[in-house]
């Protein structure tokens, strides 16, 4: 081709570049319209995921998902090491902290209460600025049984519960509680609440409707504190709450009356089993289905001291009356479990991936694998079902 020629043909391309470009640039691009959602109520099936964005701690969030196909549903913030509950007739509370200048500056802790479907922020309710910044464990916001009341527990370090009416959007009181951690609400009494405390006993308060202590009362030595601690994660079904040891010792509480009544003591783990080091460990460690027979715990082999949080090798699920061993499973690295509220499935958040799988239930243990959430968060450390 001649060089003119070849000139030509790039002019040409030239022009129609500059035709097109012009074109695109006159035409109207149509307005975007921001727009929110809601969850179809009727989807009862999800699974809440606590993630702290350890790399970014000012900037947690709660992820909702479809626990039958795992897709994502929406997101709240959870802010600084904010601690959440769910009360799935009414809303989702989170206890956190916000900073006037994002990671420094003036420090407001609140209340927030958002809505279980939009997931919108609704209002907040300020809080004394002592709440307790930790990971996320159930035993740290929880709702009474009437869901009027919420309790929020404190640490400066000196510990003690904020009870918050959320009727009237007010703080109604603070309670001490020295020596003594975490919340344990009595489902027959809207105004009773227990704790563990340091010296290996259970706590339990009476308050009046003021949020008021009336009365406490506690037990005698239940678990050596040096030898054999209790975990602080416990599940509960109605005035029942089961509480294992590091080495694997199983006690179930009443928790309904004015003082803790054991109800049962298992040893999980064999002697042979013993040998070998197992023990329980994790962070949300075991879960209890909702009638009350079977449980399934994280386990670990060559346990220790110090190995309380490692991820699980297995999962072992027990019948909790006989203490028999129902079933021994691979551990999925599993540092949270929690069973749906209707019993149908488990929940289980692998400690090394961040994976989120839910298997089919069945009383003597997983079944199915029903789907998996390749990254359900950065730093995922805590699950709740919504059904």
């Amino acid at each position: 081709m001649a060089q003119s020629q070849h000139w030509k043909l790039h002019v040409l391309g030239a022009a129609l570049a500059a035709s097109c470009i012009a074109g695109v640039a006159s035409a109207e691009l149509p307005a975007e319209t921001l727009t929110t959602t809601s969850i179809d109520p009727s989807l009862s099936a999800r699974v809440y995921v606590s993630d702290i964005a350890i790399n970014h701690i000012s900037d947690g969030r709660l992820r909702v998902f479809n626990a039958q196909t795992g897709k994502l549903l929406g997101m709240v913030s959870t802010a600084y090491a904010g601690n959440y509950t769910v009360d799935p007739a009414k809303a989702i509370y989170v206890a956190t902290t916000h900073m006037s200048r994002s990671t420094r500056g003036e420090r407001t802790d609140v209340l927030e209460v958002y809505d279980r479907n939009s997931l919108a922020f609704q209002h907040e309710i300020i809080l004394p600025s002592k709440r307790a910044q930790t990971l996320t464990y159930r035993g740290l916001v929880r709702t009474n049984s009437t869901g009027q009341w919420v309790y929020v527990q404190n640490a400066t370090p000196a510990t003690s519960i904020t009870v918050v009416d959320v009727a009237q959007r007010k703080v109604l009181a603070e309670i001490p509680t020295p020596g003594c951690w975490g919340v344990l609400p009595a489902a027959t009494h809207p105004m009773r609440i227990s704790m563990l405390c340091g010296d290996g006993k259970v706590a339990t308060l009476t308050l009046n409707e003021q949020g008021q202590l009336v009365q406490r009362q506690t037990t005698a030595v239940l678990f050596d504190a040096d030898n054999d601690a209790w975990f602080h994660h416990a599940e509960q079904v109605g005035d029942s709450y089961w509480f294992v040891s590091f080495k694997g010792v199983l006690t179930q509480l009443n928790l309904g009356g004015e003082v803790a009544q054991v109800s049962s003591v298992h040893n999980l783990v064999s002697a042979a089993d013993q040998r070998k080091g197992w023990r329980p460990g994790s962070y949300q460690l075991f879960a209890v289905d909702p009638t009350g027979q079977s449980a399934v715990f994280a386990m670990h082999s060559h346990g220790a001291e110090g190995s309380h949080k490692r991820p699980a090798e297995q999962l072992w699920t027990f019948d909790v009356h006989t203490g028999k061993r129902l079933s021994v499973l691979p551990g999925h690295n599993a540092i949270a479990l929690t069973i749906s509220k209707n019993g149908e499935r488990l929940h289980v958040v692998d400690g090394e991936t961040g994976a989120l799988r839910v298997w089919q239930w069945r009383n003597s243990g997983p079944k199915q694998l029903i789907t998996t959430i390749a990254r359900s968060g950065e730093a995922p450390s805590h699950i709740e079902s919504h059904d």
